[in-house]
């Protein structure tokens, strides 16, 4: 079975939209928080919450080093969500892991399909959503160069996040969804364009290679 990135890309921009995201880095966080049926707690929270110390979580979800584990259960026909997450984690990779699983559950993962499959699927939702790329394009077009750092300071995308978008293939989302993503990034770019020279200061990271990422862009 071939994992659909489109539709994961297009609910990744259709997720911004329907939250008001308009600022980077986007965090995944207060969107989980408002969404119905989900209910989000870090690993000690849960400890706390069932009476048990946090050693007992980390031995029922795995290693200490698992990121971010959601459970799925059914309530008089709908899906209920628990997200339970790895405080300990450093910033950048606990935002990856929580757009991650926030995929899943945007996408409708129910295990009915493969691991692999949905796992591709969440990780692609997971790069269109902290990585916009209408935000791309519009620091791009202001005339600034885009680094590995600078990318990785407005997004948290560097590292294994931006190898992934140069190999995944390019999405088509609809035009009209990327315009209002422009539109509700337009302040935050010109914020970035007016501090830029403050904020690339000592800057000698290369110029980050997008690959296919931008490939399919319209607005």
């Amino acid at each position: 079975m071939t994992p659909n990135l489109e539709t994961a890309a297009i609910k990744a921009v259709e997720t911004l939209i329907a939250y008001k995201v308009a600022f980077a880095p986007v965090e995944p966080m207060p969107i989980l928080k408002a969404m119905a049926g989900v209910l989000v707690l870090s690993f000690a929270e849960m400890a706390v919450s069932i009476g048990v110390d946090r050693s007992s979580i980390i031995n029922t979800f795995g290693m200490d080093n698992r990121d971010v584990i959601t459970s799925i259960c059914n309530v008089n026909g709908k899906s209920r969500y628990v997200v339970a997450y790895n405080q300990r984690l450093p910033f950048y990779m606990l935002q990856q892991a929580l757009a991650r699983e926030l995929g899943h559950i945007i996408l409708g993962h129910d295990g009915s399909r493969p691991v692999d499959v949905c796992q591709d699927e969440a990780i692609h939702f997971a790069r269109h959503l902290l990585c916009p790329r209408p935000l791309i394009k519009s620091i791009k077009d202001a005339g600034i160069p885009i680094t590995v750092e600078l990318l990785g300071n407005i997004t948290g995308c560097y590292g294994r996040c931006l190898a992934g978008m140069r190999t995944a293939p390019g999405a088509h989302v609809p035009a009209e969804l990327n315009r209002k993503v422009k539109e509700q990034f337009a302040a935050c770019v010109q914020n970035f364009v007016d501090c830029y020279s403050i904020i690339t200061s000592g800057d000698e990271s290369p110029i980050a290679d997008f690959g296919t990422f931008l490939d399919g862009y319209e607005e």
